[in-house]
């Protein structure tokens, strides 16, 4: 995969000891801006750290565009710290904001932001200026770095930073509804949130619970209306968490993590930084660790001691302009100094022991054999594969990465389908049984060992005369969707078949009319094809 740099700006030193180039990136998924910054001190190659914002990180410092928000460069900190220590780092706009602009097929989903991140994973491994690739992820950006992960884009390390572990509901109710809380208290706490325009704020913390349940039944948006505010909310992503919890997400990071949270964080409770060690590890990643900064609120900036102060200066953004806690960059150093020392000539990251990814509603189990290795040990035991029954048959992902993917399909005894062209060509090996190809108007017989390949947009037709399924193993040169939105996809193909048979079209070699060219071949291929399938009186 090529990334076209578009715009190479080198930059002045900054404090000394860093270099910044400013980069404006042709990713497959999004025009990306973003800054390099790499130690002035000492020779590459550099151990590098992709850095992905949250919610308060707009743009690459770190930084929101809200008007008259105050001043915040929680990200352009981070990297000056990194260099200091040796690290490399690649921050950049969200896609959205600043010089980062969406590509077609966009959604503003987060398992977009997810593909990004994992393009920008590849590009900076082909940087000479990196040695290995890791991801700190703020906030939010811990969920993004997790789908990241479990769509195969898998980094060197982790650094989580106030990351939220939890159902989706539990950060609308932490913030939004603690606030709305609060205005309802009494006179004095309501007159504060309308003199600092928290009406908006407000009003999702007395109808999140509407919100999500609209979210659950499919809606597309959902109407707010609470005094002044009325605003239409895209429910994406609200659907998004609740079909992929962020807690469950956790489960496919299977490298050595760090999750760090401020003790006084009142974005993100502080106990979620425990939660994330909790679930990387019951997934077999032991190399997970917690741990609290104390006095450091969400952004690690230090936190006023009066709980009310802060609970104003939390919604009020206030809180930017306090000190960063300095606790913070030794706790990082530290871990980071240990997993993947910055020194040429240091010690290499130790591979991670085996981790199993256990299988669920939507994934295979797969191993995490080593950094850049999974493993599915058996492809054929079903009740280890997850799938959607369709009238093509069971068909669900088995492994998928930023550049390809493979899926199965157990194509049924009795499968017909006319020839019929795909947009993205595939490679098809079959693993069992036998079945019959048709392009352009002539069949050819597959068994087990039988491998093809067909082009973008060319005709193929399939079917199964015999009494056992044959399964079939689709390997596609193309960006791997992750298996929740793959099965989501299937879910949606399955209601479309059923449609089509409705309106006539055959599924099943009974179905065709006799005469059909079809039926001649089934018989030519299995002799015992009108006993195996008799027709229906």
């Amino acid at each position: 995969m090529r990334y076209l740099v578009g715009l190479f700006i080198l930059t002045t030193l900054v404090h000394g000891h860093v270099l910044e180039e400013r980069l404006q990136l042709e990713l497959p998924s999004a025009h990306v801006g973003g800054t390099l910054t790499l130690p002035h001190e000492d020779d590459p190659p550099f151990p590098c750290v992709l850095i992905i914002g949250g919610t308060l990180s707009q743009t690459r410092d770190g930084g929101l565009t809200t008007p008259g928000a105050p001043e915040r460069t929680a990200l352009k900190r981070l990297a000056e710290g990194l260099a200091g220590g040796g690290y490399a780092s690649f921050r950049y706009d969200t896609v959205g904001f600043g010089l980062s602009r969406a590509k077609s097929g966009w959604k503003g989903l987060y398992s977009d932001d997810a593909r990004v991140a994992g393009e920008l994973m590849t590009y900076l491994r082909g940087r000479s200026e990196c040695s290995r690739v890791m991801v700190a992820g703020e906030s939010a950006g811990a969920y993004v770095a997790s789908l990241a992960a479990r769509a195969g884009a898998q980094a060197d390390a982790y650094l989580f930073l106030g990351g939220f572990c939890g159902k989706a509901e539990e950060i609308f109710a932490y913030n939004h509804g603690r606030l709305a809380d609060y205005f309802l208290q009494n006179e004095a706490n309501r007159e504060w949130a309308k003199a600092n325009k928290l009406d908006r704020i407000v009003a999702f913390g007395k109808h999140w619970r509407e919100m999500f349940a609209a979210a659950r039944e499919g809606k597309e948006t959902f109407l707010l209306v609470e005094g002044a505010v009325r605003e239409e909310v895209p429910l994406g992503r609200r659907r998004e968490e609740l079909d992929n919890p962020p807690d469950r997400m956790f489960a496919y990071i299977q490298r050595p993590a760090l999750a760090l949270a401020g003790d006084r964080d009142l974005n993100v409770a502080p106990q979620h930084a425990a939660c994330a060690v909790a679930v990387m590890r019951q997934a077999g990643n032991r190399a997970a660790r917690s741990a609290l900064i104390a006095g450091a609120d969400h952004s690690f900036q230090m936190a006023p001691d009066d709980p009310d102060a802060a609970f104003r200066e939390r919604f009020t953004l206030a809180s930017f302009r306090r000190p960063y806690h300095p606790g913070l960059d030794e706790a990082i150093l530290a871990w980071l100094n240990e997993v993947a020392p910055p020194r040429s000539g240091a010690p290499t990251v130790a591979a991670p022991q085996p981790g199993t990814q256990r299988a669920s509603e939507i994934s295979p189990e797969r191993v995490n054999f080593a950094p850049g290795v999974s493993v599915i040990d058996n492809i054929t035991e079903f009740a280890r594969i997850p799938g959607v029954d369709t009238l093509e048959g069971r068909i669900g992902p088995l492994l998928r990465v930023p550049e390809m993917r493979a899926h199965y399909i157990d194509m049924p005894a009795g499968l017909y389908l006319e020839e019929h062209p795909h947009a993205k060509g595939s490679i098809i090996y079959t693993v069992r049984g036998s079945w019959a190809l048709k392009s352009a108007g002539r069949w050819h017989t597959m068994k087990p060992g039988s491998l093809y390949w067909f082009g973008d947009n060319i005709p193929t037709g399939y079917m199964v005369p015999f009494r056992e399924n044959a399964y079939i193993l689709i390997f596609k040169a193309a960006p791997g969707s992750d298996d929740a939105e793959f099965m989501t996809y299937l879910k949606g193909m399955a209601e479309g078949l059923v449609k089509d048979q409705a309106k006539g079209t055959a599924f099943r070699l009974v179905d065709l009319p006799e005469g059909h060219a079809g039926l001649a071949v089934a018989r030519t291929m299995n002799p015992r094809f009108d006993e195996d399938f008799p027709k229906r009186q």
